[in-house]
């Protein structure tokens, strides 16, 4: 399982285009303008680790600067095909290390209340769930935000 560093640009393109296919995969449907234009502005942020699983582009994890000594996973998505072969946790491995080796202290992430496999899978990387939920730019369910510390 190849990760490599991820490419503006050329992986960008691919990235928001499976985010939007595993978002639609997750709810049934996605406002692929609304979803597609708010991907790409995470993409201009400050960037801390932009990574891609295989060639082909089979998932990606882009966590950002988050100010104040925290590093914050924007995104982690698989292709659905590639989904339950530890990808994820591998993305999200990758994310950790490099966040804490960049010396950030705290790693944050929010995620969609009820999106079970997700929160399962940030719990048995060591991240709890901390504060209440907030409601989503888009709408839908609440927002989770889960942390730990790097330090």
């Amino acid at each position: 399982m190849e990760i490599r560093a991820g490419s503006l640009g050329s992986d960008e393109d691919s990235c928001v285009r499976l985010w939007l296919d595993a978002l639609a995969a997750r709810d049934g449907r996605v406002d692929s303008l609304a979803v597609g234009v708010r991907a790409r502005e995470k993409f201009t942020q400050q960037i801390v680790r932009f990574a891609v699983l295989g060639r082909d582009v089979n998932g990606f994890a882009l966590t950002i600067d988050g100010g104040e000594g925290v590093a914050r996973l924007e995104m982690l998505a698989l292709e659905v095909h590639a989904s339950g072969r530890g990808g994820g946790r591998a993305l999200l491995a990758d994310a950790l290390l490099n966040a804490g080796e960049s010396g950030y202290m705290r790693f944050e992430l929010q995620v969609r209340d009820g999106n079970t496999r997700a929160i399962k899978l940030y719990e048995s990387a060591g991240l709890s769930e901390v504060g209440i939920g907030q409601e989503h730019p888009l709408g839908g369910r609440p927002m989770l935000t889960f942390a730990c510390c790097l330090v």
